[in-house]
């Protein structure tokens, strides 16, 4: 009898059970540097969930633990990373000429949407869809002069409760240590005082006598 050595190799259909037993939940690992797309991503995720109330800690288990819906490999420190470049962006948002340049953009927006209302209502004169943009551009008119600072000042009075004239109450003030000090430890301490005074006077007196010896 002859012995042949048959030899079993993997076909195409074979596959890697670690992969088939993985879990699909958890993120996996990646080396180097994300993708700008990917940082700007992750750190409006974390943007999103600061400006619901939560800290480092909370925000981290949102983005990596297993209860999120789309888990990713990132750590506390890299979340504090993203954090910090949130609240620079504030406050750059916040910033005096970042406003100035918001408050442009919106009045140029809100001019460029009250020429396409002007323009709509005039190609449907007589019917209620004119009627409608030009409603349309009159509040945005309104918005227009509120950006711009053209209303005029509003006086408004001020009256009590239903039209009543205002009634000024004094506040109390809070009554200062010294009005309950006992009158001989108060007497004391003005002669202490008297007698600083007093010694004040003699040494400047005296300066100019030696000078002159």
């Amino acid at each position: 009898m002859s012995r042949t050595r048959s030899t079993v190799r993997p076909g195409p259909a074979a596959v890697n059970a670690s992969s088939v037993y993985a879990d699909p939940a958890e993120p996996r690992r990646r080396r180097g540097r994300r993708p700008a797309a990917e940082l700007a991503a992750i750190r409006g995720r974390v943007e999103l969930l600061m400006l619901q109330g939560l800290r480092g800690p909370a925000i981290h288990r949102a983005l990596s633990g297993p209860e999120s819906p789309n888990p990713i490999v990132v750590s506390e420190r890299q979340v504090r990373t993203h954090m910090a470049a949130v609240e620079r962006s504030w406050v750059e948002r916040a910033d005096r000429e970042t406003t100035e340049t918001e408050r442009a953009k919106a009045v140029a927006m809100v001019e460029e949407t009250m020429r396409v209302a002007l323009q709509r209502s005039t190609m449907h004169a007589g019917s209620n869809m004119g009627v409608g943009y030009l409603n349309v551009h009159v509040k945005l008119l309104e918005r227009w002069a509120k950006l711009r600072g053209l209303d005029a000042p509003q006086r408004q009075e001020l009256t009590g409760r239903d039209g009543a004239p205002l009634q000024l109450q004094p506040v109390p003030m809070a009554d200062h240590p010294a009005e309950h000090l006992d009158p001989r430890v108060e007497a004391a301490i003005l002669h202490q005082l008297a007698r600083d005074l007093e010694a004040e006077a003699d040494d400047g007196d005296a300066e100019p006598a030696e000078a002159e010896a």
